[in-house]
């Protein structure tokens, strides 16, 4: 049977009827939510600065290549899971001599990882995928599927694996992630009032690596080893405090932490 005539598996279709992968910003519905799908067993959401919602990711390397571009000043949406039309990816797939992607003999909806907007009107679509995986047929063919639609669609279209991020920002990522996640249950929450004391308590000490200040600062006011560098970790993971991510952690010191002052503005997060 070919593949124009296989049917579509009953989860896709049923993502399609509710309306997955449409809309923008706040009100976009990723095309796969964490829990749905059964790849690295990772399942990760976080809340975006730009598009005012919470995202759904599947692995590391996703969260690592949305936080660059949820950290990007002339970002204006970010979208991930988007699906291609099932009539495009076909039509492509027939094209390129290749079998369309499914699941047990049922066509699945080919999607992006990322597709971002940007204010300048440009947009970026983006396959994230761990450079291992690169090697392998079947993730080769899907790829190239999402290269021709993207590209005759005139949108510009890249890989983006592991070794497009540097070391530190790895490493930052990394030390935010607990404090970042939905699904963490260790993760703290602060009050705002908190981050304005905190940014106050280390006024006085300008040039002393905040890692190590926290400590002080811990013994200072008899407080629970471990809270402030929480409070630094929280301010930075949601945006109350603006640092760049290029700079590790470890050698921040307090000039290098800045109020945010569009935060209530970007606060606004939905479920």
């Amino acid at each position: 049977m070919s593949d124009e005539n296989k049917p579509l598996n009953d989860k896709d279709k049923k993502r399609l009827e509710e309306g997955r992968g449409k809309g923008t910003g706040e009100n976009y519905i990723p095309f796969i939510k964490v829990g749905e799908f059964s790849g690295s067993g990772e399942s990760i959401r976080v809340k975006s600065r730009v598009a005012k919602r919470i995202h759904h990711f599947h692995s590391g390397i996703e969260l690592s290549a949305f936080i660059v571009f949820d950290w990007h000043s002339k970002t204006s949406d970010i979208r991930e899971q988007f699906p291609i039309p099932l009539n495009d990816s076909l039509s492509i797939a027939k094209e390129l001599g290749i079998r369309h992607p499914q699941i047990r003999g049922e066509l699945s909806i080919v999607t992006t990882d990322l597709f971002v907007d940007f204010f300048c009107g440009q947009s970026l679509a983006i396959a994230v995928k761990s450079s291992s995986e690169l090697n392998k047929k079947r993730i080769v063919e899907k790829l190239q599927i999402e290269k021709a639609y993207w590209e005759q669609k005139g949108y510009d279209w890249r890989i983006f694996t592991e070794k497009d991020i540097s070391d530190t920002i790895k490493e930052n990522i990394a030390w935010l992630r607990s404090a970042m996640s939905l699904d963490d249950h260790a993760s703290e929450t602060f009050e705002y009032a908190d981050l304005v004391n905190f940014l106050d308590r280390i006024s006085n000490y300008k040039t002393v690596a905040l890692t190590k200040l926290c400590g002080r600062l811990d013994d200072l006011y008899e407080l629970e080893p471990g809270f402030h560098i929480s409070l630094m970790r929280y301010g930075i993971a949601h945006r109350i405090f603006l640092v760049s991510l290029s700079t590790p952690y470890y050698a921040l010191i307090s000039e290098d932490l800045k109020l945010n002052p569009n935060w209530y503005q970007e606060q606004a997060y939905v479920s």
